[in-house]
Parts: C-alpha cells; sequence; structure tokens
C-alpha cells in the first residue's frame, strides 16, 4: 500500500504545471495524514521527483544555463568545433532577445556538443539546442512554459544537414474553481541550407550557418506553432463553444439586454404583488 501511495504522490508532483511545484508539494503535505508526510515526501524522494519534474518539462535549462559558461556546454574533444557552439550560442542569445523577453518571462539556453558512435562505427558529433521559457502570474490565474530541443549533426559539411526540432508547450488557467491545460507537443525537420566548407575557421561563413539555423527556428515558432495554435482557439471559439451555448432561451426569444426596462417590469411587478 505504501508504495503505491507513494507511485500516486510521485504522479502527482511530476502533473504539476508550470512553476506550481512547491503548491502542489503543500497542497499534499496539507491533505496527507502526519504520520505518512515524513515517509512519503522526506527530503530525498521531493528532490529526486523535483530533478525528475524539472527535467521532463525543460526547467532544468534555466539552471543549467546559469552553471555553464553562459549556457555553453563542453565534452570530450570539442575544441576544434567551439567555434561552432559559440556562432550558435550568440545567434540564439539575439534569438530569445527578440521573441522571449516581454516582462515576466524567465528564458535561457544551452548549447552542447556530443559524440556517438555510428553505423560505421565512426564518431558522430551532434550539437543540441535546449531552450526554455516561461512566465509564472499566479495572481492572475495563469502559468505557461515553452520547451525546445533542437539537433544538428556535424560535420556541417555533409550533404545531410538537417534540423530536428522538438517543441513542448504548456498553458495552464484557472479562476473561480475553473481548471484549463493546454498541452502540445510538436516535431519538425528542416534541411539547413547553409553549410560549413572546408574553411571551417572562417568566421562570416560560422555566424551565416548560425543565423540560418535561428531563422529555421523562428519560422517553425510562427508558422508551424503560433499559426495553428491561433486556428485552434479560433476553431474552438467558433465550432466547439458555439455548440455549448443555447441559441435561444426555453421562451425562444431571443434576450432583451436593456436594463432600464427591465428595471422597469420589476418595479411593476413589486407594486402588484403588494396590490
Amino acid at each position: 500500500m505504501t508504495e503505491m501511495n507513494q507511485t500516486a504522490i510521485n504522479s502527482i508532483l511530476l502533473a504539476s504545471p508550470p512553476g506550481q511545484f512547491d503548491i502542489i508539494l503543500d497542497d499534499l503535505r496539507s491533505l496527507l495524514p502526519k504520520s505518512s508526510v515524513s515517509t512519503l515526501l522526506e527530503s530525498r524522494v521531493v528532490n529526486d521527483v523535483r530533478a525528475e519534474w524539472e527535467a521532463s518539462t525543460g526547467r532544468s535549462t534555466l539552471a543549467a544555463a546559469a552553471d555553464c559558461d553562459g549556457g555553453v556546454g563542453k565534452s570530450e574533444s570539442d575544441d576544434a568545433n567551439q567555434c561552432y557552439i559559440s556562432s550558435l550560442s550568440n545567434a540564439m542569445d539575439t534569438y530569445l532577445a527578440s521573441n522571449f523577453s516581454s516582462s515576466g518571462v524567465r528564458a535561457a539556453r544551452t548549447v552542447t556538443i556530443a559524440s556517438t558512435a555510428d553505423t560505421d562505427d565512426a564518431p558522430k558529433r551532434t550539437l543540441t539546442i535546449n531552450t526554455y521559457a516561461e512566465k509564472i502570474d499566479l495572481h492572475n490565474y495563469q502559468a505557461v512554459s515553452w520547451k525546445g530541443c533542437y539537433t544538428i549533426s556535424l560535420p556541417l559539411a555533409s550533404t545531410s544537414n538537417i534540423l530536428q526540432g522538438q517543441i513542448d508547450i504548456w498553458a495552464h488557467t484557472f479562476e473561480n474553481g475553473g481548471n484549463f491545460h493546454l498541452r502540445s507537443n510538436i516535431s519538425l525537420n528542416a534541411k539547413i541550407k547553409q553549410r560549413i566548407g572546408a574553411a571551417s575557421d572562417d568566421n562570416e561563413q560560422q555566424s551565416a550557418w548560425a543565423s540560418s539555423i535561428t531563422h529555421q527556428i523562428k519560422s517553425w515558432d510562427k508558422v508551424e506553432v503560433m499559426q495553428h495554435i491561433t486556428e485552434m482557439f479560433d476553431s474552438i471559439r467558433h465550432t466547439y463553444m458555439k455548440r455549448l451555448r443555447r441559441v435561444m432561451p426555453m421562451t425562444r426569444t431571443k434576450m432583451d439586454w436593456n436594463v432600464a426596462g427591465h428595471r422597469v417590469v420589476q418595479t411593476l411587478c413589486e407594486g402588484h404583488d403588494k396590490r
């Protein structure tokens, strides 16, 4: 029974909306019997679940960017490719500043390079860009997070210069007992036309390559994400929500929103009751 309860507690914490992990944690502490709190919500367990929650939601990028040197992660034998990381990091900083700079928004990114074994046992280097942005405004009953993960393989002179992207959006609003969540997951890929040739020390070429990647990410944000979300909300408003509303009241007559007229009727009715 204790193991089952622990699983349920962990699931509840992992489902915490953006910026509300500690709020859910406090609610659980107040709801659980005092004898169970010390076991089910001990510090070690909570810390492990918190780390898993931050990794799954992308919020760990905020801490990783602060720990790394400007959000740049290094790995073994990446000195030769450090120029790519620097160029891409600068381009991503510009991207975040222009797209996630609204008041109350926290945003960060990391750029890392990793080596893996390819099918022919040749080393394959992959650049990974992680972005995360959140706006937590619980005073106005809303919170939202935006997680992005983008990967592109090296060497960049390869003809298959494919950028793969994964975008996760989580919006939460609540008021007067209502609780509405929007969660969207979008997978994307595109070929980057700008390639790095043999002159890998060409700063202008590196900058153009990095700009082409951020340009593609911005295009995805506008066309594949925001445009589709806007269309979805319009569809909900004009189609689904309209079906929930009663077109005509039970009297089969439209509502007259003349407040003065209703007050006159109410006054006359009150006078009639007195008589």
